[in-house]
């Protein structure tokens, strides 16, 4: 585990106040055969110092998924009675803080960390077409001629690239283009067969950001305007919206959005280890929408948050059932889609990794001859 982590919540729990039966309450929290006594070699009857226990606890713990785990259970208790007295922190924020520099992002409307695993490479083989901007689409049938000439360069070995799309919302042609980049993509990781399924999974996904997009916009833009809070009626919110679709389809969203300039970002990565896909949308939803995603994703139901009914989960998962079936074919994950909830925007994304998804594809191709 990182030292400096180790540190800081170290100094959280000491600078915190936290008596002896407060850690150990919060080490059995997350492993239930953790005894503090036991663990300091002492026995039960003879009294550790508070100082003492919160190392012996840091100690035990050493995976930094534990530390965060520990300390967003403090953060869930923080105001409330934690065992035996009131539970105050104290350095909490700079710990937060600290995290963020990991790549840990706390969200306080789930109280949940959550670890941004998407990073792009520098070494880009594909730099003069890196980010393509189709909020302007004049431009599509050019950029489609340039990744075909760009793919022809590239060797067997040219693994390490990628792309990022930025774009209001899919249509025909921005799909065509896409799925030019997913092949090239996967052709050199030959993993090619999947191309279907991946796209598959990007449309699910970039059609979920777009609508994440016009929720905002027609909350802040029409329903507010008309006296509707989404934030304590969102099932009224959510009916006016489903209204605005059946009426118009989202031709009246797309402008809203093109006013306000409110994009998604996909991007596509290519490593030696694998493929990266994710999509980033330019602001943030409601934590009813964010509840929803969690269940769909199938993240542990806790006491810190009831998820959202499924009458109020449209827009807000939607389709992540499917994206989550393709990818376990591929992947070993318990969760292989990955949520980050950002404060001004949101990260959902997949990384498949190389050696792994090749020999399932084979066990696919070869169950698939079998049967014909």
């Amino acid at each position: 585990m990182d030292r400096e982590l180790r540190k800081h919540f170290l100094n959280l729990l000491i600078y915190s106040s936290l008596n002896t039966q407060q850690l150990n309450y919060l080490g059995e929290q997350i492993d239930n055969s953790f005894n503090l006594y036991r663990e300091s070699g002492f026995g039960d009857t003879i009294p550790i110092p508070r100082q003492s226990a919160a190392k012996i606890l840091v100690n035990y713990f050493t995976a930094e998924e534990d530390i965060v785990n520990l300390f967003t259970t403090l953060l869930v208790n923080q105001g409330k009675r934690f065992y035996n007295s009131e539970l105050r922190l104290n350095g909490d924020e700079d710990l937060i803080k600290f995290l963020a520099k990991k790549k840990w992002v706390f969200d306080n409307q789930v109280f949940q960390f959550f670890r941004d695993p998407f990073f792009e490479n520098e070494i880009n083989v594909l730099k003069s077409i890196r980010i393509i901007d189709l909020r302007k689409k004049d431009e599509i049938d050019s950029l489609l001629k340039k990744i075909e000439d760009v793919t022809k360069t590239l060797g067997d070995k040219d693994l390490e690239w990628s792309v990022n799309l930025r774009l209001y919302d899919l249509d025909r042609e921005i799909s065509q283009l896409i799925r030019k980049i997913i092949g090239m993509l996967l052709v050199r990781q030959n993993l090619q067969p999947i191309t279907f399924d991946i796209f598959t999974c990007l449309k699910e996904l970039a059609i979920n950001a777009s609508k994440a997009n016009y929720k905002q916009l027609f909350d802040k833009l029409v329903t507010t305007p008309e006296g509707i809070d989404a934030n304590k009626n969102y099932s009224l919110f959510l009916k006016r919206f489903k209204e605005e679709i059946a009426e118009n389809g989202n031709r009246n969203l797309i402008k809203l959005a093109q006013q306000k300039d409110r994009y998604i970002n996909i991007t596509f990565q290519s490593t030696n280890q694998g493929i990266g896909v994710w999509v980033t949308n330019s602001q943030n939803i409601t934590a009813v929408e964010k509840k929803a995603i969690l269940k769909k994703l199938g993240y542990k139901k806790t006491d810190i948050f009831a998820y959202a009914d499924d009458k109020n989960s449209e827009g807000a998962g939607l389709g992540i059932g499917l994206v989550l079936s393709l990818l376990r074919i591929y992947s070993d994950e318990d969760i292989p889609l990955k949520v980050v909830f950002y404060p001004n925007f949101i990260k959902i994304g997949f990384f498949l990794d190389r050696s792994l998804t090749a020999a399932r594809l084979q066990e696919k191709l070869e169950t698939q001859k079998e049967q014909n």
